[in-house]
């Protein structure tokens, strides 16, 4: 360690597992997690595979990211809302000081004011800012000074979380980093002064309790003229997570947390305790509670560590508000705000209650400590009256199945989570950087989650709330909460007096275990209930559970007719004194017996069809009784449809994630695909079906599935002569980890229409050993699934074509040394690649043929075009790129569409899919179609376009749009090169404005939000326009003809005109037009359905021109839709359309907003008056794999 001010000797280098430093002699690993890095000693991550060793007390848990993300995004939640408030509690209390003054200054208040008063008006007012908590300083300097905000990260180990505290929270004044072990100190305050926040982070080598204590003494000797104790040593928000139980620190913080909404950051990671129910001593020293044993045990524990945190807090006049509850893998991470509220202490008994559960069904009911209810006062309104609650609620024995009931509890009965703060951390998910922050979805998932599982009191409920849970009745809802409250009710003791009705969760599949009974799918349990009226939502604790608000008894009736519709169970196998004999009425006599018994057997018969179709919104006439709905409870796929959860459509959400290694990135495995045995393979009714012969077990496939089929090595296994390989990818994008999968069987037969389609007999020529192959996985391209495709699929299908073919090359046991693989690390990863391809190539006195596979959507092909050294450093100016031999192959491009529009690739396969159509047959996912034609396509020259702009034309764009604070980065441009579309107008305002940070925050919202405000503008954009026919072979400014699309019929006249001096034709600089869309296209298709120049054919080098005048907003979405129906927009009368060997634009518009051009996804920003001049290029610079029926 370093001292005093002297500078720690720095050194970098890169080494296998990433960067080191090395300070004073010792060199760190760099771990980097969110904006923050921390270094581990280089000798720890080389033993037991970076694990640290059991003397080292300072580690790194790459598990716990999910926890640390959260964190910082609850606390920014919390912290901006808190900011807030208090800056308007200032403006309020300043506003009030104001009229005071006033009121002295008019002597309304000055004679009859005591002495003492009049004399200590200052003293008081600074009373009055040290009661709301506000530092004096503070108060005083609030328009210059930065409002306090302090955290403490009492555990802090590394100084990991501090680190992140600091760096991500803007607002975050300073951070106490403390522990009690001195290698983590010195680790502390390494890492900050690695991070450069010595002057933030506060480090602290001290017992976290006695820091805590020693703050709540110094404000306790420091009490103001009431003899209230000081508050200037509370921290806003403290957090323990330390490894095990956060019980012996609570007492201590609740004190030393800001008592006026201060925020409680707690982790609990001994969930054996307070989940288990083998150390129930050990629980019940810890928290003051005893667990249960059942599939909710998680959902109790959260309960246990509440009631404990509230109270503690309330022997101090303080009431918690849990903020968020949450159970997570192995540990449980919870928010809580403290308040200095001796009133709502008060509802504290009433919202405590036992838990009884039944051993045998599962079966629970709740009984508050506290009988609160409402009473009526003396003249009007209620009030709450808290009393003692009555006896049991229950029997010893299950009303149910007769089983014991075992007691669990003191547990919170309130709310767990606030629905206001998860909305505003939900609200805030779109603006992080996925990054930074790398457990997005699985955060977006499980607060989604939380949010779903408020379930509000029922509608006029009795003084007695159901099931011994206690609460007002009322019709009317009180805020968002849902709470139901009486008139003359106060709104915030019904607020302070509110419980959860549904606090527990049950799982459908273990009632069927209790039955012994198949078990019902999730959609029709929760449609049977929403069914017979109730409200039904999930837990974030368990998959496949449910919450709902309907009593046990209903449940068991909802499992009782699913075994008599559609699961019977044997009676005979069903012992006496089993929680199922009971449940099924079995050995009892009368009604209830028979019925029981008719559902047990499966006898009986329905009195009625299913209501669920004809009530799916509940939406009736009048209310049916709940025995009608009962009578007309039927298992059907009506049903079904009720029961699915409609609340995000069809929006995926990883709500549950069983491997915590999973939750930071989803990287799929590196194992391969196994190879299947089957029997003959046979087409039937449009499948592909076939029997593994190692289970016997028949599978099915879709021909247009298929990627391709290889001749075995294997022997065959029946009397045929060959054995064959097939190969076909099934796919899920939106499955969370797995979104491909990739079959491989091995059969002896395969159908003669398969083989001709799909038979690979020999190695490609562009996979041949003549060729260098590099492949680049975009990692940022599309929905950033390339990385999964090269793992799961394209990596195995390369090794097993390298294996099975036969090369020469003496590595037919694998792919050896193949390939090359740039994974993308960065925007310029794919550029510096071509940079340094073309570099080698004109370097090298013979060139070989190289093939680049690109899983990537058309920016990476762009970035291609673009990296190689720019032409105009070496005097070349006139548009053409040399090669070092007009001989030389080109590099061939193999697209494997993994970005959004990928309009170049749907664009070279238009003719598949239109072929595909007019056989009415299906047509293969874009990926499987470029499987097919990198396995079995041939190569082409791409055809180019090249871009020349004035000088003062700046490249735009961010530095990383997804930041929290990202920056434009602007940069000198003169030429570009494209191959898709160049465009100025509404399309190049939309590719521009849909990537800036207020819209790119709604993901892929934003371009309907981009297209919808600028409809709705409908700018009309100032240009001159001039092409080029597409007979002319001139290069501008030789004879340009103008393009005037304003006239009031919208007709476009082009006009050429001559030179006298000249035989060739020159521009006339004809009056500046109003246009909305000017779009030069080499390509058919932005999207697969948008066809945007329908006469452009794959491979053809031709620029098409589509254009139209000012129509307004209205007209253009109608352009638009006729795009989207095959192309008919070039056929409306105010649309242009022709073909074009070059065009030029010269932007005459003002405001800079409106001077941005599109080539190919980028965006360039002209000057006023600048031009883009748009040419057709006669070379090719790449090739590219088609399909080979596009070449005959």
């Amino acid at each position: 360690m370093t001292s005093g001010n002297q500078a720690p000797a720095v050194t970098k280098a890169a080494t296998g597992e990433g960067e080191t430093v090395t300070y004073d002699g010792n060199e760190y690993s760099i771990i980097r997690e969110g904006l923050a890095d921390i270094l581990v000693p280089a000798s720890l991550r080389q033993k037991d595979g970076g694990k640290a060793s059991d003397e080292q007390q300072v580690f790194y848990n790459p598990i716990q990211q999910f926890n640390r993300d959260l964190s910082v995004l609850a606390i920014r939640a919390y912290g901006e809302d808190a900011l807030a408030n208090r800056k308007l509690n200032v403006a309020e209390k300043r506003l009030e000081k104001e009229k005071k003054k006033r009121r002295r200054a008019e002597g309304d208040d000055g004679n009859d004011r005591p002495a003492k008063v009049q004399a200590e008006p200052q003293t008081q007012e600074k009373q009055g800012s040290v009661e709301e908590g506000e530092d004096e300083d503070e108060t005083k300097t609030e328009s210059t000074m930065r409002p306090r905000f302090t955290i403490l990260d009492a555990l802090s180990a590394t100084g990991l979380r501090a680190l992140r505290y600091s760096h991500e929270l803007p607002f975050v004044t300073s951070v106490t980093a403390n522990d009690l072990t001195k290698s983590a100190t010195e680790s502390i305050q390494l890492n900050a002064k690695h991070n450069k926040l010595g002057d933030k982070i506060q480090v602290s080598h001290d017992d976290a309790i006695a820091h805590m204590y020693r703050r709540i003494a110094d404000d306790l000797s420091q009490r103001d003229a009431r003899g209230r104790p000081g508050k200037k040593n509370k921290y806003d928000v403290i957090d323990l997570d330390p490894y095990g139980t956060a019980a012996p620190f609570l007492d201590a913080a609740v004190q030393a947390v800001r008592n006026d909404g201060g925020l409680l950051c707690i982790t609990c990671t001994d969930g054996s305790h307070w989940a288990g129910h083998s150390y129930v001593e050990k629980s019940f020293s810890l928290y003051g509670a005893s667990p249960i044993k059942g599939m909710h045990s998680h959902e109790v524990g959260l309960r246990i560590i509440l009631h404990t945190v509230a109270n503690i807090a309330a022997r101090y006049g303080l009431a918690v508000e849990p903020l968020l509850s949450l159970s997570i893998d192995f540990y449980c991470r919870i928010f809580v705000r403290v308040r200095h509220n001796p009133q709502a202490v008060s509802f504290l008994g009433g919202k405590t209650m036992l838990l009884y559960q039944c051993a045998g069904c599962s079966a629970w009911e709740t009984q508050p400590l506290v009988r609160t209810r409402l009473h009526p006062k003396k003249k009007e309104g209620y009030f709450f009256k808290h009393g003692l609650a009555q006896g049991p609620t229950v029997d010893a024995k299950c009303r149910h199945c007769g089983s014991t009931m075992h007691v669990g509890g003191p547990l919170y009965g309130g709310p767990i989570h606030d629905q206001g703060f998860v909305r505003r951390m939900l609200d805030l998910l779109p603006t992080l950087d996925s990054k930074v922050y790398g457990t997005i979805p699985r955060m977006e998932g499980m607060l989604t989650t939380a949010l779903e599982e408020h379930l509000p009191g029922p509608e006029g409920e009795e003084e007695e709330g159901a099931e011994g849970t206690e609460g007002p009745e009322g019709a009317e809802e009180s805020g968002q909460v849902g709470l139901r409250v009486r008139a003359g009710v106060d709104p915030r003791e019904a607020e302070m007096a509110r419980v959860d009705h549904a606090p527990f969760f049950f799982m459908p599949s273990r009632l069927s275990g209790v039955l012994n009974c198949q078990a019902m799918p999730e959609n029709l349990f929760r449609g049977a209930l929403k069914h017979l009226g109730y409200r039904v939502t999930r837990s974030h604790c368990r998959a496949g559970s449910v919450k709902t608000d309907a009593p046990w008894e209903t449940i068991w009736f909802v499992m009782r007719e699913w075994v008599r519709q559609k699961a019977p169970v044997k009676t005979e196998k069903i012992k006496p004194n089993t929680p199922a004999y009971a449940l099924l009425g079995l050995g009892q006599t009368g009604d209830d017996a028979k019925a029981k018994a008719n559902a047990s057997t499966g006898t009986g018969t329905s009195t009625g069809a299913s209501k669920a179709e004809e009530g799916e919104e509940g939406e009736k006439d009048q209310p049916a009784s709940d025995e009608e709905l009962r009578k007309t409870l039927v298992f059907d796929d009506a049903l079904a449809r009720l029961g699915k959860d409609k609340a995000k459509g069809n929006k995926r959400l990883v709500r549950y994630q069983d491997t915590p290694a999973q939750s930071i990135i989803s990287m799929p495995s590196n194992q391969d695909p196994a190879i299947r045995q089957a029997g003959e393979l046979h087409l039937q009714d449009g499948k592909l079906n076939y029997t593994t012969i190692d289970d016997h077990k028949e599978q099915s496939s879709l021909p247009e599935e298929i990627v391709f089929v290889l001749k075995s090595t294997s022997p065959p296994l029946t009397g045929h002569s060959e054995r064959f390989l097939v190969a076909y990818l099934r796919e899920d994008s939106e499955a969370p980890g797995q979104p491909y999968t990739l079959h491989l069987i091995q059969t002896d037969h395969v159908p003669n229409s398969l083989l001709d389609s799909h038979l690979i007999s020999g190695l490609p020529n562009h996979l041949s050993p003549e060729h260098a192959i590099h492949i680049i996985v975009s990692t940022k391209a599309g929905t950033g699934l390339a990385l999964a495709c090269w793992e799961t699929v394209v990596r195995p299908l390369l090794k097993l074509l390298f294996s099975s073919i036969p090369t020469g090359l003496g590595d037919e046991n694998g792919d050896g040394e193949r390939y090359h693989v740039l994974t993308t690390r960065s925007a310029q990863s794919i550029k510096q690649f071509a940079k340094s391809l073309c570099s080698r190539r004109q370097s090298a006195t013979t060139t070989h043929p190289e093939t680049i596979i690109l899983l990537s959507g058309d920016g990476g092909v762009i970035d291609l075009l673009n990296g190689r050294e720019d032409t105009d450093n070496n005097g070349n100016d006139d548009g053409d790129h040399k090669s070092p031999s007009t001989n030389d192959p080109l590099p061939t491009i193999a697209l494997l569409p993994l970005g959004t529009g990928n309009a170049l690739f749907h664009s070279l396969h238009k003719p598949l899919y239109d072929s595909s159509a007019a056989r009415t047959t299906a047509v293969p996912s874009p990926l499987v179609l470029g499987l097919r034609t990198l396995f079995r396509g041939r190569p082409a020259p791409l055809p180019s376009f090249d871009v020349s702009f004035s000088p003062g034309s700046q490249l735009v764009s961010y530095d990383d749009a997804d930041a929290p604070s990202p920056h434009r980065h602007d940069s000198q441009v003169s030429r570009l090169t494209g191959a898709i579309v160049a465009s100025y107008g509404f399309h190049a305002q939309l590719v521009w404005e849909s990537d800036t940070p207020d819209y790119r925050r709604h993901g892929d919202k934003r371009f309907g939000m981009v297209a919808a405000d600028l409809l709705r503008e409908s700018h009309a954009y100032n240009a001159r326009v001039h092409i080029h026919p597409a007979s002319s072979s001139s290069l501008f400014p030789s004879s340009p003809s103008p393009l005037s699309p304003s006239s009031p019929s919208h007709e476009i006249r082009i006009t050429n005109h001559q030179d006298d001096d000249d035989d060739d034709t020159t521009a006339a600089d004809g009056p500046p037009g109003k246009f909305s869309y000017v779009l030069a296209a080499m390509v058919s298709n932005l999207e697969r359905t948008f066809t945007v120049s329908p006469a452009s054919r794959p491979l053809h080098p031709a620029l098409h021109l589509v254009y139209f005048g000012p129509v307004g907003g209205e007209r253009t979405m109608e352009i638009m839709k006729a795009a989207y129906d095959g192309g008919k927009h070039v056929a409306l009368p105010d649309v242009g359309y022709e073909e074009v060997s070059a065009l030029r634009v010269t932007v005459l518009e003002a405001d800079a907003r409106w001077r941005k051009v599109c080539i190919d996804g980028t965006v360039v920003e002209m000057p006023h008056g600048g031009q883009m001049t748009v040419s057709r290029m006669e070379r090719s610079l790449f090739g590219v794999l088609v399909d080979s029926s596009l070449l005959g």
